[in-house]
C-alpha cells in the first residue's frame, strides 16, 4: 500500500515536469550529440529515406506529389540545380540570345512591337554661315496705291538663333495707283494724297526663336523655322502730284525708318529654303498739300506745295523668296 502510493507520487510529478521541459525547449538552441553529428549527410548530399528502415509509409509519395508541377520542377530542388539554373540565366544574358522582357522560344510575346527611332540631328546649322534672302513684295495696306519691290538681304549668323545683316528694297518703277484711287475720284471728285516710293536701306538683327518638322504624305520629312526682325534704316519717297500735277512736281527725300518683322521658312536642301516674310516699315511721310491757289504766282510756290504736317506710315510689305545659305555645306561638331 505504501509502494504504491510512492509510485503514484512520481508519476504525477513526472506528468508536471513532462510538458514543462518541452514546451521550454528551443528550436534555436538544439543541440546534438557527437553520434547524430557524425551521421549527418554532407553539404551537397540528400539522404535517402525510402531504403531506410523506419521509413513513413506514403511519405515518398507525398515529396513526389509536391515536387510535381507545371514545368516539370519540385520544390523540393536540390542548391545545385538552383546555382546551375541561375549560371544558364546568366550565360544567355552574356551572349544576348535572351532580351529583358522578351518571350522564351517558340512563345508569342505579350508586349507590342514599336520601332525605336534615333535622334535626328539639326537638318541645317546655321551658326557662322551667310544668309542670302533674294525676294519680291508686295504692299499689304494701302487701298489708294501699290507698291511692289524687288529685295536683297543678307544677314550673317553670330550663333544659330541670332544673325545681323543688312537689306535692301527698289521700288521705283513698280509703284502705281489702284483702281479704287481712281474709281473714289470719279466718284466723289475727291483725290487722296499718295507718294510714290524710290528705295529703301536697312539694318537688321534676326532671332530664331522656333525650329521643328512635319511629315509630309508620311513620305517626307521638312524642316522649318520662324524668326522674327527689327532694325532702322531709311527710304527715298515723294508725293504724287494730284492736286495741281500742272504745277507741281516733287524730288525723293531721304526718310528715317524703323521695321519690324516675322517670316518662316521651310528648307528644301541643307543651304536652301523658301521663305515667307511679312515686314512693317514705318517712317514720318511727307504729303502733298491740299491747298488750291488761283494766281500762277502762288501756284508756282514750292514752299505751298507740301503740307505742314508729317503722317506717320505704316507700309506693310509681304516678302516671298529664297533664302541660300554660304557656305553650301558645314560639320557637326560633337562635344567632346
Amino acid at each position: 500500500m505504501k509502494r504504491t502510493r510512492i509510485e503514484l507520487a512520481v508519476m504525477f510529478v513526472a506528468l508536471l515536469l513532462g510538458p514543462t521541459a518541452v514546451f521550454a525547449q528551443d528550436e534555436d538552441t538544439m543541440s546534438f550529440g557527437e553520434e547524430e553529428v557524425e551521421a549527418a549527410p554532407e553539404e551537397g548530399e540528400v539522404e535517402d529515406f525510402t531504403g531506410e528502415e523506419g521509413a513513413v509509409p506514403g511519405e515518398e509519395e507525398g515529396m513526389a506529389e509536391e515536387g510535381e508541377g507545371e514545368g516539370g520542377e519540385g520544390v523540393g530542388a536540390t542548391d545545385e540545380d538552383v546555382l546551375s539554373a541561375l549560371e544558364d540565366d546568366e550565360d544567355l544574358e552574356a551572349t544576348g540570345d535572351v532580351t529583358v522582357g522578351a518571350a522564351a522560344p517558340g512563345e508569342e510575346s505579350e508586349l507590342p512591337g514599336h520601332p525605336i527611332w534615333a535622334v535626328q540631328q539639326v537638318y541645317a546649322l546655321r551658326a557662322h554661315r551667310v544668309d542670302v534672302q533674294p525676294s519680291f513684295g508686295v504692299s499689304m495696306n494701302d487701298p489708294f496705291v501699290q507698291h511692289q519691290s524687288f529685295n536683297v538681304g543678307a544677314a550673317f549668323y553670330i550663333t544659330e538663333v541670332l544673325a545681323a545683316g543688312i537689306s535692301f528694297n527698289w521700288y521705283r518703277g513698280f509703284n502705281a495707283p489702284t483702281e479704287t484711287n481712281f474709281s473714289v475720284s470719279r466718284a466723289t471728285h475727291q483725290t487722296v494724297p499718295i507718294n510714290e516710293y524710290m528705295l529703301g536701306a536697312q539694318i537688321n538683327f534676326t532671332y530664331v526663336p522656333i525650329y521643328g518638322k512635319f511629315a509630309l504624305l508620311k513620305e517626307w520629312i521638312l524642316h522649318w523655322d520662324v524668326w522674327v526682325l527689327g532694325g532702322g534704316g531709311f527710304i527715298f519717297t515723294r508725293p504724287y502730284a494730284v492736286i495741281d500735277p500742272e504745277y507741281r512736281e516733287f524730288d525723293f527725300g531721304m526718310k528715317f525708318s524703323f521695321n519690324v518683322g516675322i517670316g518662316g521658312r521651310l528648307y528644301l536642301t541643307r543651304f536652301a529654303a523658301i521663305f515667307v516674310e511679312l515686314r512693317d516699315y514705318i517712317f514720318p511721310e511727307e504729303l502733298e498739300s491740299l491747298e488750291t491757289y488761283s494766281t500762277a504766282e502762288d501756284r508756282e510756290r514750292k514752299s505751298d506745295w507740301i503740307d505742314d504736317n508729317y503722317k506717320l506710315t505704316n507700309n506693310v510689305m509681304l516678302h516671298i523668296g529664297v533664302s541660300l545659305f554660304l557656305p553650301f555645306t558645314f560639320d557637326y561638331k560633337l562635344p567632346k
